[in-house]
């Protein structure tokens, strides 16, 4: 660049005051449009013009400054004295050019100082002709720092005067534009001006900052001590970012107590486009009241981070965070982002919040939208550390990245790892985010949680609560897993989920979710996935859970949700047909680990091998095979499902589902409370060994208060063992409900496993007790050995051990049906003083008057009765109470060593009405019974009244093949499916 350097005498002030207030006598004297003129003085050129007051901030004492003009054509540089005439309204200035010199016309970037060479702050575009300012075209500030402030000659600030010197500029002639489109570049380390001190009383916030600044790898160490008075706010290396600020390869060392609102090491606040890049936090700040983050305390607009690293200790009351405390309406993006150092280990950080909202990255983001990509964050715990507070929120809202977010923008979650305790006292802690509600698209792909999330109430791996409205979609792969050493499990009081704490709304995964952690809620709803899902649905294909997962708690814990609340949970197991009995191992698992209560097994209640609780909920094509245990309400599927509901296509494979202390076991569900349900396509193949009211299929069915909706079970298949004490069946314990005009209807059933109970209740190949009045049980089968205990009298049957409601008294009434079923299992009791039959154990009243219904009809034993009772056993049925009716049954099984071979005996002084009752001979006594021979068994007409049409009710064995060549049912599928 050439320069042209000219050297003049000092003016005095008698000449400037000569020129503006006299005529020149010389010759020459130009003037333009914009005010500027030319005149000769002695040996110089005066070009004159005028600025607007506040261009150039010049003391009324200083009469004369310098100008240099850089010209646009060929980068050269001319230098003049100029006089200052100071008015009332703007300033004018007077260039002193030598006559032998001459200003070419040109585009100039025109800039002043102080004669001792300090830098005037404003920079000037403008062009000369004739040598006379022609036009201004453009400002900006000139800081009186060495270089020009462009991208090949930024500003240098290498001292904590340097900074002082951006400041001051900044705060005295760029208050408009705050440096935008300015370079910077940090030379050294060094203290930034005091933002505080206590001495004083002084506390600076620091400028306002719209510039490119390149730390160049250097630090800055940055104090404030404040009061958390009203004016400690916004405080920060600078006090706002605005558009297009950025700040690059800075490493800021904090040590700051007291903001009350708005501050973070870097910033208080940010507004527009703002983006940080390799910039580090470290030190502490502490003692803070809301919106403070370790870089930036509250943003809007859109705030872009990458490559930047935490190593600090951020502390609030309300809204901290590593990267920033608060932001709304605007759109965060996070790339790269953690607490590694260059040699790869964790640098110890916290983010705490006194009361609510801590986030590893943000404590708040409302009504905007994040991109957060390659965020690591590690900090692992052993159990013994698991009360020490990294990620922490007093109250409430902490999450591994966000404390609570409300996002109306499409956002991500993308390979995101979170290795670090986070905890809240009250509710919604997160290894993800504590709380989230959604109504724009959340992708969440490759991220991990692994370490301790721990609330009172909604804690998870990823969320705590989410309201998602449909808006939450898990692809890729995601995992709460093991990946160190360390602590990792979910603990709460109530909601606590391997995933979700609470969600309002679907769930919904296009990839892979692999999860292998602990959940504790030592008081309710605990889900290996889901706490509590409410007016949702949950599809499970993806998830993968750990064979070794445990699910605890006292109420309503199960293996995929502890409570579903008018939700649906969705499997992928395929239709279950029956057309034959699957092989168990068939069937992929959505479950095989432990649900039990906290501390030790077999005191929760509504416990389940999938759900815990489900109220007004749909539960299809699951399957559990691990291992429940509780006190009451435990279930292979659900522990207890109400209301409006549905089970279908569900496998219950367990290890065990066990209940020692109390009520209603069952493989698929331990207590059914319906209004109107459907419940098909049911098999249970594990053990069930529960106390009172305990089912291979459900344990307890009870009709909802004021309910008139019939319940419908069908093909429900009990393939093992059950055993409980009292009320006890192979699909159904006991179902109970006293409305009159309410059908309940049992039909396609079958159960394939040995049943019993200790004694003194009901036991049953199909039901224990039905205890309705109107009960119905058709199309079943038994094919498991029903065995009744030696501790009381019990009713027990092949399908039913009771059936019907005891009106008192002798009345008549439509009371149960048994129908087209038949037993093939062997059937006993030790106690003397049971009841035993094949069918049915005992026939409480009924109305003989019905020659359809209300009785027990067209069935047959083939199964031996193999204990002796004080009353005769019955092939068919134990004993019949009045009105009972008997009709159109065949016996082929032994009853022995002495009974009936259709019915055993009666209640005294009974009202009975039997017929069309056939045993084979020797099977029995013959007590209102026809006996027939082997030979008769294929005629037709040994057998009075049957329906053998073409679409009757019973069909000849012709050729042996379906029962021995007796009489079998036409509609009874699983007489001939074996398992």
């Amino acid at each position: 660049m050439n320069t042209t350097r000219i050297h003049i005498i000092g003016l005095l002030m008698a000449l400037a005051t000569f020129l503006w207030t006299s005529c020149s006598d010389d010759k020459l004297y130009r003037s333009n449009e914009l005010g500027s003129r030319l005149e000769e003085m002695g040996d110089f050129k005066l070009s004159s013009f005028t600025l607007e007051k506040g261009i150039w901030e010049i003391a009324d004492t200083i009469q004369q400054i310098k100008i240099h003009l850089k010209s646009h054509t060929d980068d050269s540089t001319r230098a003049y004295d100029a006089a200052v005439l100071h008015s009332e309204s703007n300033p004018s200035y007077s260039i002193y050019i030598p006559k032998t010199d001459e200003i070419p016309d040109s585009d100039y970037d025109l800039t002043a100082f102080l004669m001792d060479g300090t830098k005037l702050g404003t920079k000037l575009k403008v062009t000369f002709r004739d040598e006379m300012l022609h036009t201004i075209m453009a400002s900006t500030v000139q800081y009186d720092l060495e270089g020009e402030g462009t991208a090949e000659k930024p500003y240098l600030i290498g001292s904590q005067e340097d900074f002082s010197m951006l400041e001051y500029g900044l705060s005295r002639y760029d208050t408009i534009a705050h440096a935008a489109g300015l370079y910077f570049r940090q030379t050294a380390d060094f203290e930034a001006p005091r933002r505080s001190d206590v001495y004083d009383g002084r506390y600076t916030q620091g400028e306002s900052f719209a510039g490119i600044y390149d730390g160049d790898g250097k630090s800055i160490t940055i104090a404030y001590l404040g009061a958390q008075a009203e004016s400690d706010t916004t405080v920060g290396l600078f006090s706002t970012l605005y558009d297009g600020a950025q700040i690059n390869n800075l490493t800021l060392k904090a040590n700051i107590q007291g903001i009350k609102k708005s501050g973070g090491a870097l910033a208080g606040s940010s507004q527009g486009n703002v983006t940080l890049t390799n910039v580090t936090v470290s030190g502490s700040i502490t003692d803070c009241d809301e919106y403070i983050g370790a870089f930036i305390g509250y943003a809007t607009g859109k705030l872009t981070a990458n490559q930047c690293r935490l190593f600090a200790s951020v502390h609030a009351k309300n809204y901290a965070g590593g990267l920033v405390g608060y932001m709304e309406n605007g759109m965060l993006t996070v790339t790269d982002f953690s607490n590694l150092q260059e040699n790869s280990m964790p640098f110890l950080f916290t983010v705490h919040a006194g009361n609510r909202g801590t986030g590893g990255i943000i404590g708040g983001i409302m009504k905007g939208g994040c991109a957060f990509k390659d965020i690591t964050l590690q900090h692992s715990i052993e159990k013994e550390d698991s009360g020490l507070k990294v990620i922490y929120a007093g109250a409430d809202r902490a999450g591994g990245l966000v404390g609570e977010m409300t996002l109306n923008e499409a956002s991500s979650l993308n390979n995101i790892n979170v290795w670090a305790p986070v905890r809240s006292e009250q509710k919604d802690a997160g290894g993800l985010v504590g709380t989230a509600t959604l109504t724009a698209p959340l992708s969440v792909s490759n991220c991990t949680f692994a370490s301790l999330v721990k609330s009172n109430e909604k804690a998870a791996g990823f969320f705590g609560y989410l309201k998602c409205d449909n808006h939450l979609n898990l692809a890729d792969t995601n995992q709460v897993v093991q990946v160190n050493n360390g602590y990792l499990n979910v603990e709460a009081n109530k909601y606590a989920g391997g995933m979700f704490g609470y969600v309002y709304g679907d769930i919904k995964t296009s990839g892979l979710c692999l999860i292998n952690i602990n959940v504790t809620a030592t008081s309710n709803f605990a889900g290996g996935i889901i706490g509590e899902l409410e007016h949702g649905t949950l599809e499970t294909k993806n998830f993968s859970l750990d064979n070794d997962m445990q699910v605890y708690g006292n109420d309503a814990a199960g293996g995929l949700v502890g409570y579903a609340n008018s939700s649906t949970i969705k499997g992928d197991i395929g239709d279950l047909n029956f057309s034959s009995i699957p092989s168990p191992d068939s069937f992929k698992s959505n479950y095989s680990g432990k649900v039990s209560s906290p501390g030790a097994d077999g005191k929760g209640t509504s416990m389940g091998g999938l759900v815990g609780y489900a109220l007004h909920s749909h539960l299809d094509h699951l399957c559990f095979t691990g291992s429940v245990f509780g006190s009451d309400r435990v279930g292979g599927i659900v522990g207890h499902i109400r209301g409006t509901a549905s089970i279908t296509h569900c496998v219950n494979n367990a290890n065990i589902v066990e209940n020692s202390t109390n009520t209603c076991t069952g493989g698929i569900a331990g207590k059914v409370d319906f209004t109107d349900s459907t419940y098909t396509h049911m098999i249970n193949y594990g053990n069930i060994a529960g106390m009172e009211q305990t089912g291979g299929i459900f344990g307890y069915i009870g009709l909802e208060t004021s309910t008139t909706h019939n319940l419908n079970i069908q093909y429900a298949v009990n393939a093992g063992e059950v055993s409980g004490s009292q009320n006890v069946g192979g699909c159904v314990g006991r179902l109970y409900d006293d409305m009159n005009d309410v059908e309940h209807k049992i039909s396609y059933c079958a159960n394939y496993g040995k049943v019993s109970n200790s004694g003194n209740g009901n036991l049953g190949g199909i039901l224990g007790q039905g205890d309705s009045k109107k009960m119905v049980v058709m199309n079943s089968a038994n094919h498991g050995e029903i065995a009744g205990g030696s501790n009381g009298a019990s009713q027990v049957g092949g399908i039913a051990g009771r059936m019907g409601k005891d009106p008192g008294g002798v009345t008549i009434g439509n009371n149960m049906e048994l129908a087209y079923c038949c037993n093939r299992g062997n059937i006993s009791s030790d106690n003397v003083d049971s009841h035993v039959g094949g069918i049915l154990g005992y026939q409480e009243e009924g109305n003989d008057y019905d020659e359809n219904h209300w009785m027990t009809h067209d069935c047959y034993n083939s199964g031996s009765i193999t204990s002796d009772q004080k009353s005769d056993n019955g092939g068919i049925v134990g004993c019949v109470d009045s009105y009972s009716e008997v009709v159109r049954c065949i016996n082929i099984g032994k009853v022995s060593p002495n009974g009936n071979g259709v019915v055993g005996t009666r209640k005294s002084s009974a009202i009975w009405h039997h017929h069309d009752l056939y045993y084979l001979d020797g099977t029995g006594g013959g007590w209102c019974a026809e006996s027939f021979s082997d030979s008769e068994k294929k005629s037709t007409s040994t057998f009075n009244n049957f329906d053998f049409s073409g679409k009757g009710v019973w069909i000849i064995d012709s050729d042996n093949s379906k029962n021995n060549g007796f009489p079998y049912l036409r509609d009874c599928p699983f007489q001939s499916i074996y398992q």
